[in-house]
């Protein structure tokens, strides 16, 4: 009987542990949603710049789940997307702080009859140099998503 009891509590703890997980992850915006709020789509407009982005990215792109980084002590979601059916020819990363509503990316073009990879960054800031580049470069080669806790930079 105790060990079913310790069984129980040890598989409920579980469970609302994942709940937890599964509710935060929840909460944080596809890059779909983001283009309905409208500092979002402020952010975006500001970090597009004079750059002319491929049509998927606001329209039809295949996208990642959404993470969050800390840099300097600040918490940023982490956005990553890709050309529908042609992921390794285009990809976009894109760094939003939602409490100020400031937007960083890359754009990454690789051509099947070249070794190159070619890079436009974003909007990216001094502040954001180093550490947000990092970042960014990480979501685009799935580093970020294989080891999430190793871009936290304070």
């Amino acid at each position: 009987m105790k060990k079913t009891l310790i069984a129980l509590s040890l598989s409920l703890a579980s469970c609302l542990s994942l709940a937890s997980v599964s509710a935060h992850a929840q909460e944080l915006p596809t890059l779909g949603s983001l283009q309905q709020d409208s500092a979002a789509s402020q952010a975006f407009t500001v970090m597009q710049g004079k750059h002319t982005l491929p049509a998927w990215v606001k329209k039809g792109s295949t996208d990642s789940p959404t993470q969050t980084v800390r840099l300097d002590g600040k918490e940023y979601w982490v956005f990553s997307a890709c050309k529908p059916h042609d992921c390794a020819a285009e990809q976009l990363a894109m760094l939003y702080s939602p409490q100020s509503h400031t937007m960083a990316g890359v754009l990454s073009r690789s051509n099947e009859d070249s070794t190159a990879q070619q890079l436009t960054w974003l909007n990216v800031s001094d502040d954001l140099s180093i550490d947000g580049k990092t970042v960014l470069f990480a979501a685009l080669s799935g580093s970020l998503a294989n080891h999430p806790d190793s871009f936290n930079y304070q």
